[in-house]
């Protein structure tokens, strides 16, 4: 008797669903993939007890026939491909034909549609069973509901989360398809109650925001927009400011051809893009938009198009470094004062009350200070008492305390840490001392500066490099594997290190050997080496990559005593740069101007 035999087609089609149908959110996913290819844009998700007991989604788009309800929910039916070309030429963003069919075979799903406004049909199935159509629905688009996920599938009802935590996971997910499409407007129920109303946003940066501010305390001042067209690809990119940041990669999230897809090639990229302008272990907030040419760009490797196979992946991941390291703006740290920074010593109300000298107002000013705390001039409980000046010029001396208080905010204080552009410098300046043995203090024009003497060596080392041509020739060659990518990049822009005195030569298929390298650089080739290894991208990129390698060993470190000669001299030059940043990308400088200084131990002028 054959031990093999075939699946009930009901018990094969649960099976296969597991793939697609992991929990609500995974409907909810599928369900607005199909409004977005029905062209709506107006989208409206519903969902009760966490879109376990029922999720209704509904759209304004084209609908479907009456005739193709029937092949709606049948498997690998599909309006969106035809042939196995298609795959590699995708614009739309479901293909597969197997979400709805996954669907009835898990719930009961209902479809209620009408084709381009004529007279709207009903089909529902109910855990593969099927019903006959009914002339009912919507007079425009398609109304689609699911209803009592995995009741006739126990098991996986019990490995779902409560109902709250499923419908954060909805809720989630139905934004995380809203940020992508500016020009549609989105609106979320959850148990009746609205929760989200997306508008229609003639930009992705005003969606993004729209979305980003509803869980934290954003201003839009608080990002930038950056944007580069390329050849086979297009990026858009929605970023916070380096002030702006949070302590794990969470909040960079990517999307390919506008579906949000896990990888972690580019969340890296966005990362590396900030350099050292954000502190180690600090991320920012990106939303990352990838316009691929269809055919580079290959989704049929994951059921739910998480993933995506990116043939130009190196060059993408070059353009969006390149793309933020050049766009967010070079700022310097300047220390502002706030005005209620400045506090009296004692709080003395006989000095606060009155500022100007009237002897014949002292006994008044004794009593009233006496009063203004309950008490008389013998310490006995006393009621309040109030007097005026005597002085005739009280008016205009109120006026011109007025007046000095409207100057003093004109200066904008806004807290410890504001940001100013920064231009080359030649006047003169005079060196103050080393501090920590890590800053050095100068005065320059009406401010003080306070310089990371190591970064700023860093710097200086990285620029002195660029002019010198000594190369030392390695004794014993060092072999290294490299990746794929790298190998490829190799074979082509090996030039690209020859002209720094960085010589190198292919063994084999995706192994190479480092042979010479810059004479400041000796001593220093394992490091080299792991660069190389990883390094894809333009010869401005490897420039910098490389030298910040090098200087990084050769300059001042943090601690170091530094004498005055030294000190002056590597001011000299911090003062002539065009980019006070080392070669990561941090600004190694602070400013504190003269005004604030005064302000804030209370000599404004």
């Amino acid at each position: 008797m054959s031990q093999i035999k075939k699946l009930d087609s009901t018990l094969a089609a649960r099976i296969a669903a597991g793939e697609v149908i992991e929990r609500p959110q995974s409907i909810v996913r599928e369900l607005m993939d199909n409004a977005i290819d029905a062209g709506a844009d107006e989208i409206t998700l519903s969902i009760r007890g966490g879109g376990i007991d029922e999720i209704r989604l509904s759209d304004n788009g084209k609908g479907i026939m009456k005739e193709d309800l029937p092949l709606a929910v049948m498997q690998y039916a599909t309006s969106k491909i035809e042939k196995l070309d298609d795959l590699y030429h995708l614009g739309t963003m479901g293909f597969r034909g197997e979400a709805l069919h996954s669907i009835c075979a898990v719930a009961r799903l209902s479809v209620s549609s009408s084709w381009n406004s004529e007279r709207p049909w009903t089909l529902v199935v109910d855990n593969m069973k099927a019903e006959p159509l009914v002339p009912a629905g919507p007079d425009r688009g398609t109304v689609v509901t699911v209803e009592n996920l995995f009741s006739m599938i126990p098991a996986r009802r019990n490995f779902l989360k409560r109902p709250q935590s499923e419908g954060t996971l909805c809720r989630n997910t139905f934004l995380a398809k809203a940020m992508a499409f500016e020009n549609i407007q989105f609106t979320f129920y959850q148990d009746g109650a609205m929760k989200i109303s997306l508008p229609k946003r003639r930009t992705v940066f005003d969606r993004v925001m729209d979305i980003l501010t509803l869980d934290e305390h954003f201003q839009a001042s608080d990002f930038t927009y950056l944007e580069k067209q390329c050849p086979d690809f297009s990026l858009r990119l929605v970023t916070s400011l380096p002030s702006v940041r949070r302590s794990d990669r969470s909040k960079i999230k990517i999307y390919v051809n506008k579906r949000p897809v896990d990888e972690f090639s580019l969340v890296q990229a966005v990362a590396f893009g900030y350099g050292e302008m954000l502190p180690g272990g600090s991320f920012p907030y990106s939303v990352l938009f990838v316009e691929d040419k269809p055919e580079l760009a290959d989704f049929n490797i994951h059921p739910a198009k998480k993933e995506v196979k990116l043939r130009n992946k190196a060059e993408i991941h070059h353009e969006i470094h390149r793309l933020i390291a050049s766009g967010l703006p070079r700022q310097i740290p300047v220390i502002k004062a706030r005005p209620e920074s400045q506090q009296p010593l004692l709080q003395d109300v006989t000095k606060t009350t009155v500022s100007w000298q009237d002897p014949a107002l002292s006994q008044d000013r004794i009593r009233y200070a006496a009063g203004a705390q309950g008490k008389d001039s013998d310490g006995r409980q006393a009621s309040q008492v109030s007097y005026k000046p005597k002085d005739r010029d009280w008016f205009e001396k109120a006026k011109e305390l007025l007046d000095r208080t409207r100057e003093e905010k004109n200066w904008q204080p806004a807290g410890a840490a504001q940001a100013d552009i920064w231009t080359p410098q030649k006047s003169s300046f005079r060196y103050i001392g080393q501090a920590f043995n890590l800053f050095l203090i100068c005065q320059k024009d009406d401010a003080l500066y306070l310089v990371d003497q190591h970064a700023a060596h860093e710097r200086i080392i990285f620029n002195e490099l660029k002019k010198q041509n000594d190369i030392q020739k390695l004794l014993i060659p060092i072999e290294f594997e490299v990746d794929a990518d790298v190998d490829a990049f190799l074979c082509e822009n090996a030039y690209i290190y020859t002209q720094y005195g960085i010589a190198l030569s292919q063994k084999d298929d995706k192994l190479w050997e480092l042979t010479s390298v810059p004479t400041m650089a000796r001593d220093n080739e394992k490091k080299l080496v792991s660069f190389i290894q990883n390094a894809v991208g333009s010869e401005d990129e490897i420039e910098s990559g490389l030298y910040a390698v090098i200087a990084c060993k050769a300059a001042i470190k943090a601690g170091d005593y530094i004498d005055d000669i030294s000190a002056e001299a590597l001011l000299e030059k911090v003062f002539q740069l065009e980019d006070p940043s080392c070669p990561h990308g941090r600004t190694f400088l602070i400013r504190l101007e003269e005004k604030e200084l005064r302000f804030m131990v209370g000599r404004t002028r």
